[in-house]
């Protein structure tokens, strides 16, 4: 006896698996909405700015007090130099800290009427991998819950006891 397909992906969807995918779906929407989101605003802000490549110049430690182990763990946030009109600006992203293993460039894009205004060019690159990463998984997981359900599904209905 087949199933039609429609009643298979209601009755998937209705189950703790389908709960399930809709959430995996929801963040990994998420991390790419933000991801893009920020790209674009960054991209739109410094149309009309200059680029420079900034040169890692030191790095500075920050105490943060973790409450769930009740002590003060230390992150490193690295500081990056760039020169405009022979005067040195410095540019400390925020998507280093807690690594110690700085770049030793990055190219920035800066306003020419005020250099401390500055983007990290390729800033949310991190971001999309991990977006792409959990599409994957999402894909892979959907994939796998779907053929799992219907062969459920599809097992129980014809052998009815």
């Amino acid at each position: 006896m087949e199933i039609p397909k429609k009643e298979i992906i209601k009755k998937m969807f209705k189950s703790i698996y389908g709960v399930g995918y809709i959430i995996l779906f929801l963040v990994g929407l998420s991390f790419i909405l933000s991801a893009t989101i920020n790209a674009y605003l960054d991209k739109k802000q410094s149309i009309e700015y200059k680029e420079a490549v900034a040169t890692f110049y030191s790095s500075k430690p920050i105490e943060t007090y973790n409450a769930s182990e009740n002590k003060f763990e230390t992150e490193y946030e690295g500081i990056y130099k760039f020169v405009v009109n022979d005067q040195n600006y410095y540019a400390s992203p925020l998507y280093t800290k807690g690594n110690t293993n700085f770049k030793k460039t990055l190219k920035i894009k800066y306003d020419p009427t005020n250099p401390n205004v500055y983007v990290i060019v390729n800033a949310y690159s991190e971001d999309y991998l991990i977006a792409l990463v959990l599409w994957i998984i999402l894909f892979i997981c959907l994939r796998n819950g779907y053929d799992t359900e219907k062969k459920y599904i599809e097992y129980y209905a014809t052998h009815r006891e």
